[in-house]
């Protein structure tokens, strides 16, 4: 197996540079063994593994593409401040088009990756299989993916750059759209379970008014403690979970 020693090798300074991915850059950095495993899981095809000296991988993990770096090597590819000793680089599959009748989340204008990773992880707990990240922050950008917590590969994901209205929410298939606001909605609770498009604002500004326009329906949290508002990535994580809960 090929050793990598110093942080001065060519191949540590390409996976350096994905620390700062641009949006629609064609590799994606991933660290953790658990994120990787369900990566390779779905059928996600690796670059290159990175293994810290002495960490084994398990035997179905492709052999070909693995190395071993130091430690020191390790911990200057990690964003974390203890590094994991796993690694991989991999291709972004080439995106399928979402299927508007069977709805999903929608994130609209996310800027925190934190958030946006946890909405991320939660859509995967709560079967909303299909997510549409339009604007904001990068989802496969490393803070994001970390934040998903090994869930990325769970749900298709369609990165839509744009602040624009998806186009697949406008498709005269589509299952009704469903916004989220801090006041005047319905109780997500007693809604019936159907598909729909959820879709969750951005921390500062919520949903665009000419979004929630084109919504059937409009959802608000019910906060008894009187708080005035929740992050989004609470707030929008609990909304999934209450629509996707059966009533009675």
């Amino acid at each position: 197996m090929r050793r990598i020693a110093s942080t001065d090798n060519s191949l540590v300074k390409e996976v350096l540079a994905l620390h700062r991915r641009r949006r629609g850059e064609p590799r994606v950095l991933v660290e953790g063994r658990r994120a990787i495993a369900d990566l390779l899981a779905v059928g996600w095809v690796p670059i290159h593994l990175l293994l810290t000296e002495g960490r084994e991988s398990p035997p179905s993990w492709p052999q070909e593409t693995q190395m071993q770096v130091t430690d020191r090597v390790a911990q200057r590819l990690s964003q974390a401040s203890t590094a994991s000793g796993y690694l991989a680089v991999f291709p972004v599959p080439p995106p399928t088009p979402p299927d508007p009748a069977r709805g999903g989340l929608v994130l609209a204008g996310i800027s925190d990756p934190g958030n946006l990773g946890t909405l991320i992880r939660s859509a995967a707990a709560f079967a909303w299989d299909q997510v549409i990240v339009a604007g904001g922050c990068d989802p496969l950008g490393p803070k994001s993916i970390a934040a998903c917590a090994g869930t990325l590969g769970n749900i298709a994901i369609f990165d839509a750059p744009g602040e624009d209205f998806p186009a697949p929410l406008a498709d005269s298939s589509a299952a009704p759209c469903c916004a989220l606001v801090v006041a005047g909605g319905a109780d997500p609770a007693r809604l019936e379970r159907k598909p729909r498009w959820l879709i969750v604002g951005s921390e500062a500004h919520g949903v665009p008014e000419a979004w929630v326009e084109r919504c059937a329906e409009r959802i608000t949290l019910p906060m008894p403690g009187g708080t005035e508002s929740l992050n989004a990535g609470v707030a929008g994580s609990i909304a999934c979970y209450l629509l996707r809960r059966d009533h009675g």
